[in-house]
């Protein structure tokens, strides 16, 4: 019993700050928006343009580069009976050769938090720092007229009072039009939809497992050049986690960017989810030959929930 608390407090402390423990689920380093971009647009992360393995890995094809690489962080505001930092790391590469194909590799890691013990009886026992990590490996293929399918598979280490492993799966397809025009001014489109997190369960022993957090995510991007050295963007993306559980989620997000110069761009939008995960989003980035810097504020609309920013930044090359 009392080994059975502790575990239970360090996956509340520790997960909690990405309301993943709402669903009763506890790899929100799965489901989470590592992309700044995206993060400050309702974190409407599922057409993303940016740390493809995570998102969209045939967004790729969008670009006219071979290679590409980029890295992110997310700060959690501190919660009761907690020290340090919840942070979100992750860090991505592509390779696209023979124009239709794609290859990736990543890693991501979810920890920073060092949670008092107690047992049943409310003695204190000794600290615990729980974490996870995954190594990732995904590929995509353009199959022609703007469609192309992806797949991606990660190894999941867990460690909260006891260690645990486990393999995750993810499936999807996009769609790109890149050569629109909307009131005669040219427009992009792309549009995607995945099934991930599938894969068995995290054992950590005396009868406490994990089960990955399986959601279908539909989404898209319409981009126009309105004038010379101004566009817009909208973006719109919903989650819709699958596993039995007594508090189903859904999140819907959405938000529009202005990019002057293809140099400076501002961003906001809004993010809602049952369950008090809700969010007005804001956030601003910079591209300049190839690189791309980035930057989100998520702001909760509930005394529930966590405030977080991002911070992203990406070269392709």
């Amino acid at each position: 019993m009392k080994q059975k608390h502790i575990i239970l407090t360090a996956c509340v402390a520790l997960f909690s700050a990405t309301q993943a423990i709402a669903q009763g689920e506890d790899l929100s380093i799965l489901t989470a928006n590592n992309d700044a971009r995206t993060a400050a647009m309702g974190n409407a992360s599922t057409a993303a343009g940016s740390l493809y393995l995570y998102n969209n890995p045939a967004a790729i094809f969008k670009t006219n580069k071979s290679f590409t690489a980029d890295a992110a962080t997310s700060f959690f505001e501190g919660t009761e009976g907690t020290d340090g930092t919840f942070g979100l790391y992750a860090a991505t590469a592509g390779y696209k050769f023979a124009k239709q194909h794609a290859i990736f590799g990543g890693l991501r890691y979810a920890g920073g938090l060092k949670i008092k013990g107690i047992d049943v009886s409310g003695n204190p026992t000794k600290d615990y720092e729980p974490y996870n990590w995954t190594l990732d490996l995904g590929y995509a293929i353009a199959l022609g007229k703007g469609f192309a399918a992806y797949a991606s598979t990660s190894l999941i280490y867990s460690h909260l009072t006891k260690n645990a492993t486990s393999a995750r799966v993810s499936v999807g397809g996009s769609y790109q039009n890149n050569v629109m025009n909307i009131a005669n001014r040219h427009a992009e489109l792309i549009v995607n939809a995945k099934v991930d997190a599938l894969g068995p369960k995290l054992n950590y022993g005396n009868n406490r497992k994990g089960t990955l957090p399986t959601f279908l995510s539909v989404g898209g991007e319409l981009t126009v050049d309105m004038a010379e050295k101004h566009q817009v963007a909208a973006a719109l993306s919903t989650h819709y986690f699958l596993q039995s559980s007594e508090n189903k989620l859904f999140m819907i997000g959405g938000g529009f960017e202005y990019t002057y110069n293809k140099l400076v761009s501002v961003r906001t939008g809004y993010e809602y989810g049952n369950h008090y995960n809700s969010h007005i989003t804001m956030g601003a980035g910079v591209m300049c030959h190839g690189l791309r810097l980035n930057g989100a504020y998520n702001l909760k609309t509930t005394d529930t929930g966590s405030n977080y920013c991002s911070i992203g930044i990406g070269y392709d090359f």
